[in-house]
């Protein structure tokens, strides 16, 4: 203390005699001479309850990443006022992680921003491919509640008794007699001389009030409805119905699914000749590769000589004007669903330019786990009761929940691997059953959940007299990172082997030896050429700590950590 007021007294008598030395000249001199006599330590700490009370926190834990780094450095000044320049304390504290999702509608340019002529998704590959596309940096366990079109899939469904007494109570006013026989003998009397007689036009609009209390009204959507008849002997019918957004009409065309490996068989065998790859391929893979580049490429041409052919061995008796709405299975980097509607024109199937394709709106959540998107893991309602033990198809409590889901996880999913990601939807009550979601990793043979206040650690250092967080930011790669690797680095031949089996695994092979084998140099290239496509505003000093999976006999995980310098990324020790 003696020397430092030394100091100060000398430098006080400097500004009296030297009248032009600003001050903050003298004040910077006294900030280096005090940080002279500060211990320079290394350390640990961890916030207890009365901290965050005194930074302001009603709860003991922060609610964002940057509420910790704002704080905490004006804590630290106050428990440790004698550590000076250079100084480092690694700080762990809680926060708040509550698992959030978050709303997104899909509009028009989007459908096109991933190569689609229409606007629609055809199927879930496509709509993994937009959320990679829209989401490219999600972390593990992101939760997305999207909205979105869709092709519709035709529904089928039967008419019942109870469905006949509905149609017998609803259209009684306007259709008398005959919604009283539909009631009394459950079925339409077909016979047009008699006062029940059932149109076309009339079952529409009874089917309408059966398929509305049913399913609700959605736009776009099919329905293909089997009811019993009576037309002088008992005997069935089927209608094809859709909601237009106004009413329901009918639709032509009957449904037809490639929903059997016999469908693409017969392909196969059909066209061995002709177009021996892509026979060969549909058979094997149970799709039509319609990629262009493809050796197994079919056409337009050729996927309607292929429906043709089906279409007339199973239907021999067709007459002219016969439609189908027919779906099939379509490869283009992934599987999808497409619809082509046909009519028999002569001695063939033409498409049907008059017929529109069925798409209804949706709306699902989605969760991005293991480097993928996709529909959360939903209990199914029977688990409740038979499972769980509960009195209803719900959970009240939210520990209970956690711990027989854990249980459930583990029965239903023995081949886990270590460091797995569950994405879990579940009912619970709580005033009201809602639909809530939790993420559950695989660690050490079982399930846990990921709370929801975690505990992070930050390292703070003290410069220019004050304690600066580090900036650090914590990334792990996902399946779209490695397509930006595999085309950057697509023009090195020397890695060619290497970029093809990471492009196609989504990790890095790391046996020395293997001939698809990524050294610490490639995969410090890698990052770097990852990078500079995601972040490539950093400021010089931004640092990344980066996880990605790898292969080294078994899938597994490693970090590499690299600052910005000289405008590359550099490894940071």
């Amino acid at each position: 203390m003696k020397k430092t007021f030394y100091y100060l007294t000398m430098l006080l008598g400097v500004m009296a005699f030297v009248g032009c030395n600003p001050m903050e000249d003298i004040h910077d001199e006294i900030d280096a001479e005090l940080d002279g006599q500060l211990a320079v330590a290394d350390a640990d700490y961890t916030l207890t309850e009365d901290d965050y009370e005194e930074l302001g926190q009603n709860f003991p834990n922060f609610s964002s990443l940057d509420d910790a780094k704002e704080l905490i450095p004006t804590l630290l000044s106050d428990l440790y006022p004698t550590y000076g320049a250079g100084s480092q304390l690694n700080v762990s504290f809680d926060l708040y992680d509550p698992l959030r999702v978050e709303e997104y509608t899909v509009t028009s340019s989007d459908y096109a921003s991933i190569d689609l002529s229409n606007e629609y998704f055809s199927g879930m590959g496509e709509i993994a491919d937009f959320l990679d596309a829209k989401y490219p940096q999600a972390e593990e366990g992101a939760y997305v509640k999207l909205t979105y079109m869709i092709l519709a899939e035709e529904k089928s469904y039967t008419l019942t008794d109870a469905d006949f007494d509905l149609i017998g109570e609803e259209l009684a006013d306007e259709y008398p007699d005959a919604a009283s026989s539909a009631a009394q003998y459950g079925n339409f009397d077909r016979r047009s001389d008699r006062d029940a007689y059932w149109s076309n036009e009339m079952i529409v609009k009874a089917l309408a009030v059966v398929i509305s209390e049913e399913f609700g009204d959605v736009k776009g959507q099919k329905y293909n409805v089997t009811y019993d008849i009576y037309d002088g002997s008992s005997g069935t019918e089927s209608m094809t119905v859709q909601f237009d957004g106004n009413a329901y009409i009918a639709v032509g065309g009957t449904s037809y699914e490639f929903d059997s490996p016999e469908d693409y068989d017969f392909i196969g065998a059909e066209f061995a000749e002709a177009y021996p790859g892509p026979a060969g391929n549909v058979a094997q893979y149970h799709s039509f590769d319609i990629r262009s580049t493809s050796a197994n490429y079919w056409s337009d041409a050729m996927l309607l000589e292929a429906f043709n052919a089906l279409l007339m061995e199973k239907y021999p008796d067709a007459t002219e004007g016969t439609q189908f709405e027919v779906s099939y299975a379509t490869y283009s980097g992934s599987v999808s669903t497409n619809v082509i509607s046909l009519i028999l024109q002569g001695d063939a199937y033409v498409v049907d330019t008059n017929a529109s394709v069925s798409t209804i709106e949706e709306t699902k959540v989605f969760a991005f786990t293991n480097g993928s998107w996709d529909e959360p893991f939903m209990i199914p309602d029977s688990a409740y009761t038979e499972e769980f033990g509960q009195s209803y198809s719900n959970f009240d409590d939210e520990d209970e929940a956690f711990a027989k889901i854990a249980t459930y996880l583990k029965l239903n999913f023995p081949y886990a691997e270590e460091g797995e990601m569950k994405a879990v939807a579940y009912k619970f009550y709580d005033g009201g059953t809602t639909t809530e979601y939790a993420n559950f990793l695989f660690e050490n043979g079982s399930w846990s959940v990921i709370p929801s206040v975690v505990t992070e650690t930050l390292k703070f250092g003290y410069q220019d007299g004050m304690w600066v967080p580090d900036n650090t930011i914590k990334y792990a790669l996902g399946g779209t990172d490695y397509g930006i690797i595999a085309d950057a680095l697509a023009g090195n031949a020397d890695y060619a082997t290497a970029v093809a089996s990471m492009e196609r695994y989504n990790n890095f092979d790391r046996r020395p030896g293997a001939s698809a084998y990524w050294s610490d140099e490639m995969i410090l290239e890698a990052m770097n050429a990852l990078l500079d496509e995601i972040a490539g505003g950093a400021a010089e000093g931004q640092k990344y700590l980066l996880t990605y999976d790898i292969y080294n006999g078994s899938n597994t995980t490693e970090d590499i950590y690299l600052i910005k310098q000289g405008g590359e990324w550099v490894l940071f020790e």
